[in-house]
């Protein structure tokens, strides 16, 4: 039977946290990641990206990295399964939180709401996930932009994204550390292929 599982798991160290550091926003939507990409499929872990390879509008691939506040922002992949059609999916869901609307913002929300291009997310445990492998993510809600009422109320952006995936989450090696070049993606052989844009 293709789908028996095959190993099992215990109690592990106390030594995870919660929440999330920065989320990375691709240029562009490519359709070929997998067939680009070298996955590890007993663990879902890319390897290799495969960034040069990969179909999209510009040449290289570029992330643009967005810094997140801590405790605001949150990532869940959540199971839709259906036992009458016999079909099992995965709804990923990234809600996330941004101070302060500066004009420049504004632009790049009218670009992020028209495109679909994936979002490698990275968790306070420096754990980086791709969100929207095939399908990529859409904006598909959140305050948008929010002034407040009152003076201490938050002025900024409340963005949700959601991606429908036939695998839980996909995940890359983990960084040798904060120092390292290419942080958080230098556990990918390949990620000397991709340019990260930061402010």
């Amino acid at each position: 039977m293709p789908c028996a599982i095959t190993s099992a798991r215990g109690i592990d160290c106390r030594d995870a946290i919660g929440g999330l550091k920065a989320i990375y926003f691709c240029s562009s939507y490519s359709a070929n990641i997998l067939a680009s990409a070298t996955v590890t499929a007993s663990s879902y872990t890319i390897t290799t990206a495969g960034f040069a390879n990969w179909d999209i509008v510009d040449t290289t691939v570029t992330v643009f990295k967005y810094d997140l506040v801590t405790d605001l922002s949150t990532f869940k992949s959540g199971v839709e399964a259906d036992k009458a059609t016999g079909s099992v999916m995965w709804n990923q869901t990234l809600d996330v939180v941004l101070h302060k609307v500066v004009a420049a913002d504004l632009y790049q929300l009218g670009l992020i709401s028209k495109n679909r291009a994936q979002i490698f997310v990275q968790d306070s445990n420096d754990n980086v996930y791709l969100m929207g492998i095939t399908d990529g993510c859409y904006l598909t809600g959140g305050d948008s932009i929010a002034t407040g009422t009152n003076r201490s109320d938050m002025n900024g952006l409340t963005l949700s994204f959601t991606a429908k995936e036939q695998a839980p989450l996909y995940i890359i090696p983990a960084s040798a550390g904060v120092a390292t070049a290419k942080f958080p993606f230098d556990g990918l052989a390949d990620e000397a292929d991709l340019t990260i844009t930061a402010a």
